[in-house]
């Protein structure tokens, strides 16, 4: 679930911003010019805020309960800020002050560079949020938001005075903005890779119905992760320059790291045809806050297809003196089709307070509320709920428990949607 903090910090600073450039204007700059140039800033500042997220510093996920959690933070800050860029495009006065010398204003830059800037920034924009758009080619063009955010910075550095003071308070604001974002970006595209890269080789390839579980050995060193996080896999291989997230399903006890994958698209396929043994794999993380550590006693683990993963991690780290009661719903369309199913029923009989209940769709068997009241022995409102699946069935199933009474804090869910 997200968590407010950080939103809450981003908005902070929006306001110190704008109680900087409108309590602080310049004198002689009409209200339209600063009404813009604010919009301006905030776009500026939730670039910045976007580019920031995208380092993957594990220590913002506090702030935002984790890393899927940054990244939707990090997606809509930047849509919001290009929709801000038009809006400010549109806003700003064309019109010179009176007095002011038009040729003098024409060795400005300023404003071929805003326009530079627009253009790359709408193009940008709609190659981004186009699904459709193959992973591998979309990962170019989303990296090129940088030169776009450079030209930002060139266009507001530039800006003759009498449309932007760069050295009233506002204006310090957004150059120190400006020093962290390319700071950031840097790090993003040329320190972060080296920083947090572990290396492993392939050890074993399960492949089983539907999807394919990878064994990766460390080269050196344990890979020390908490049940239910996951990590970025990067196969070293010529055509296999994709770093791709999954959900580490081995217990933290093991050496070993286990990804299980499921087939679903080109990448996945490949890495059940072609990914062989002996192969370098360079693993980064571990990222994730989908902890069932810190909450009550009383858990339910919903899980839809490949969402059984992280439970899976789990249950392979739970022991039997574990004080939580545990149920793990596990919705499949039919029990060939459930993962690991017969290791699940038989981590049921092990562990006193774990219990397994299997829903076939062909049966008429759904993961709906009225059901799972029937099959957990406490009232549902008094039970915490993680879950991981397809995204129309958890959103579905927190709607409807929220409407049963389950209070928000009580909702846990992981959102595997990195673009």
């Amino acid at each position: 679930m997200l968590r407010r903090t950080g939103v809450i910090l981003i908005i902070a600073i929006l306001a110190v911003f704008l109680g900087l450039h409108f309590g602080l204007a310049p004198d002689g700059h009409d209200p339209r010019t600063v009404g813009t140039t604010a919009i301006g800033g905030v776009a500026f500042l939730l670039m910045t805020m976007s580019i920031m997220l995208s380092t993957r510093i594990q220590a913002a996920e506090t702030l935002f309960g984790g890393l899927d959690r940054m990244y939707q933070v990090h997606k809509v800050s930047g849509v919001t800020a290009g929709v801000l860029v038009l809006a400010h495009f549109f806003g700003v006065p064309k019109e010179l002050p009176v007095g002011t010398d038009p040729e003098v204003m024409a060795l400005f830059p300023s404003a071929p560079l805003g326009m530079f800037a627009l253009v790359l920034l709408v193009v940008s924009l709609a190659i981004t949020l186009n699904r459709k758009i193959p992973y591998h080619q979309w990962r170019l063009p989303h990296k090129a938001m940088g030169l776009v955010y450079f030209l930002i910075i060139g266009h507001f550095m530039t800006a003759p005075s009498v449309f932007f003071e760069r050295f009233n308070p506002s204006g310090l604001f957004l150059i120190g903005a400006a020093c962290l974002g390319v700071l950031s970006y840097l790090y993003a595209m040329f320190g972060m890779n080296k920083k947090t890269g572990h290396n492993f080789t392939i050890e074993a390839i399960n492949h089983l119905d539907r999807a394919t579980e990878i064994v990766l050995s460390p080269v050196a060193g344990r890979f020390d992760f908490k049940p239910g996080q996951f990590a970025f896999v990067e196969v070293q291989a010529k055509g296999w320059n994709e770093p791709h997230p999954f959900t580490i399903s081995s217990p933290p006890s093991e050496s070993n790291l286990h990804f299980t994958i499921k087939v679903l698209g080109d990448w996945t396929r490949k890495i059940r045809e072609e990914l062989t043994v002996g192969g370098e794999v360079i693993v980064r993380g571990p990222y994730g806050r989908f902890d069932a550590t810190a909450a009550g006693n009383r858990q339910v683990w919903l899980a839809g297809g490949i969402g059984i993963t992280p439970f899976l991690s789990k249950l392979r780290a739970m022991k039997a003196d574990d004080p939580r009661e545990v149920v793990l719903v596990y919705g499949v369309r039919e029990i060939g089709e459930a993962l690991f199913h017969a290791e699940l029923q038989s981590l049921s009989k092990k562990l006193p307070n774990f219990k397994l209940v299997t829903l076939q769709s062909n049966k008429g068997e759904f993961a709906r509320v009225d059901i799972m009241k029937t099959r957990l022995g406490q009232p549902i409102a008094s039970y915490d709920y993680f879950l991981c699946g397809p995204r129309p069935m958890v959103d579905g199933i927190m709607k409807d428990l929220r409407k049963a009474g389950v209070a928000r804090h009580k909702l846990h869910s992981e959102a595997f949607e990195f673009r």
